[in-house]
């Protein structure tokens, strides 16, 4: 029996050296799986990390276009709008002139129209004095015979 014993002993003694053995392997591969995923981690962060800065540099330079666009467009669209008052500015000017030489020229037309009317008046005037004066003059020469 002291043999068994000793067996016995010798198996439960390799029994605990295979354990120890399973145990720090074991706790070697779960350090090597800690160590790999704090690695995958710290490149995961580290790929998120420059995903996100390169989504911040993208997002201002889309930004920074967007306004420099947006400017452009509003410098075009008060060109647009200067130009557009100017024509309608010298559009008036032009209306208004057109309607002073009419005013000027209707002021003109009247003028020579009653000028005209006047003489033809003066003429009609003159004739009816002439016409009268000879009437009485006849009428004269037929009454007293001179």
């Amino acid at each position: 029996m002291p043999a068994l014993m000793e067996k016995f002993r010798d198996d439960r003694l390799s029994i605990v050296e295979e354990v120890a053995q399973l145990s720090r392997e074991v706790q070697a591969f779960l350090l090597d799986v800690k160590t790999e995923r704090q690695k995958q981690a710290q490149e995961q962060e580290t790929a998120l990390r420059q995903s996100f800065q390169k989504v911040q540099q993208e997002s201002r330079l889309f930004l920074t276009a967007t306004q420099k666009q947006r400017l452009a467009q509003a410098e075009k669209q008060e060109e647009d709008l200067s130009q557009f008052q100017e024509q309608r500015l010298a559009e008036a000017k032009r209306l208004e002139e057109d309607l002073r030489q009419q005013h000027l020229d209707r002021a003109k037309q009247l003028k020579e129209d009653l000028s005209q009317f006047q003489e033809r008046r003066l003429a009609e005037a003159k004739q009816l004095k002439d016409e009268l004066r000879q009437f009485r003059q006849d009428l004269s020469i037929y009454v007293f015979g001179k």
